[in-house]
């Protein structure tokens, strides 16, 4: 589901039983005015996906995935006061290789990355193809060149090779984990969710074939396994990020829930806190199944994230 913050959500799936929401006054811009405003950025976004990725990669730059829609206001707003700012063009132009996607025509990226909200700003590694950063919503200037800059610094600091400095690098210091780097977070504990999704079977995945998904990590078994994930993770990754819906439902608070308390409904993984509060869900599951938020990890409560 994707949303504007001045509010459009979409469904999946038209024919699925899932509730979908309608958008409410939103202008319907003509293609000549959308061709013109993009017009003035033109020179620094790409618009191929795969061929961006593909020369962020050749040239060891970090890519930055912008998603708009044509519907989108804030979206236009940042085209208008934005992209068009000398200092923003340098840098998406000089240290970065920038793609613009419209997540009506691509759904299939919405979906890998977990886009909900427009616009939304990608940062992806080329070389790990791992996600830096993820933000949704609108920006100005000024927090658009502070977010971009920050995640470029994790992207230096993850390949200090590529950071042209006075003083060599050193293998022992770049290999050396700093404090307060944030650890990776695995999700299911490291039981594959294809085999769990596919065959019900607690498979354990290895390290080896992990792929992150929502700034979550998730750990595959073979690499089948992981092409199979990396194309329709939405499918196979637990709901709501993990969290019980039935908590999420009467609180409105993001608690994870535990894999010794999963449970599929219409094939989708459910995690929930106890065997209690999956009794509650399985009684009426079509009440909890209608939740629509647009989560992010840093929102669910300080317990294990499972």
């Amino acid at each position: 589901m994707l949303q504007s913050l001045i509010g459009r959500n979409f469904g999946r799936n038209t024919t699925s039983r899932r509730l979908t929401f309608l958008f409410v006054g939103l202008a319907i811009f003509t293609v000549a005015t959308t061709s013109r405003l993009m017009g003035s950025d033109s020179e620094v976004f790409r618009t191929d996906f795969k061929s961006a990725m593909k020369e962020a990669e050749e040239k060891k730059l970090p890519l930055l995935v912008h998603f708009y829609a044509d519907w989108c206001m804030p979206c236009k707003r940042m085209d208008r006061e934005v992209f068009p700012n000398v200092s923003v063009k340098e840098m998406l132009g000089s240290r970065f290789v920038a793609v613009k996607i419209n997540s009506d025509k691509h759904q299939e990226l919405v979906q890998q990355y977990g886009i909900e909200i427009l616009p939304s700003d990608l940062v992806i590694d080329p070389l790990t193809s791992r996600v830096i950063s993820l933000h949704s919503g609108p920006q100005d200037r000024s927090a658009y060149l502070s977010t971009t800059s920050l995640a470029e610094s994790k992207f230096l600091k993850a390949h200090p090779r590529n950071l042209v400095v006075a003083t060599p690098v050193t293998e022992t210091k770049s290999a050396t984990p700093e404090l307060g780097d944030p650890k990776p977070i695995i999700g299911l504990a490291g039981f594959s969710p294809v085999a769990l999704t596919k065959k019900r079977q607690w498979n354990r995945g290895s390290a080896e074939f992990a792929c992150q998904y929502r700034e979550v990590t998730y750990h595959l078994s073979s690499q089948q396994e992981l092409d199979e994930f990396r194309k329709m993770p939405e499918a196979f990754a637990p709901k709501l990020l993990g969290c019980d819906p039935v908590i999420l439902w009467e609180s409105d608070k993001a608690v994870s829930g535990d894999i010794k308390y999963a449970a599929f409904f219409d094939d989708e993984l459910f995690l929930f806190k106890s065997d209690e509060r999956r009794k509650q869900f399985k009684a009426s599951p079509e009440k909890y199944i209608r939740l629509q938020h647009a989560l992010k990890v840093d929102q669910i409560e300080p317990t294990v994230i499972r």
